[in-house]
């Protein structure tokens, strides 16, 4: 087991044991967003830039979180994406100019709905506190298991 390291951006704890998917067409924000997570501890899925090279890479190794837009070229979108993993129990956050749609239909798979553009600051922070609520969660469905 790894051990968690302080993370120098947003004082929480983050360890290569979590994993993030990035999916985000647009490659500028994709590769920003992977080097900062990376900065910060986090193991890089991606950057995908399609519904389907996300799905591929998630069934590869199944993330954490992901981090996807919702307007994707290609026949698989971000909600689309969303729908296969969240089942999974990977955290989903949107982060969209289309705010609109990802309310109306991404809602119910979705932690949280960030309009770009997103500050790194605000995207770190809102991972980190995702992620200290799975675990949290985790934790105590485990607690309520009969000992064997």
């Amino acid at each position: 087991m790894m051990s968690s390291a302080l993370s120098p951006l947003t004082g929480g704890n983050t360890s290569n044991e979590n994993r993030i998917l990035i999916c985000e067409d647009n490659s500028l924000i994709a590769m920003g967003w992977a080097s900062l997570l990376s900065m910060t501890g986090y193991t890089v899925l991606g950057p995908a830039d399609t519904g389907e090279k996300a799905l591929e890479l998630a069934y590869q190794d199944l993330p954490d979180l992901a981090v996807l837009d919702i307007g994707l070229r290609g026949a698989i979108d971000g909600i689309s994406v969303a729908s296969e993993l969240a089942p999974l129990g990977v955290t989903i956050i949107f982060v969209t100019a289309d705010y609109q749609r990802a309310g109306s239909e991404g809602r119910e798979f979705a932690t949280e709905i960030l309009i770009k553009p997103v500050s790194a600051d605000t995207l770190l922070n809102l991972i980190s506190s995702s992620l200290e609520t799975k675990r949290r969660i985790r934790e105590e469905q485990d607690g309520m298991r009969p000992a064997v």
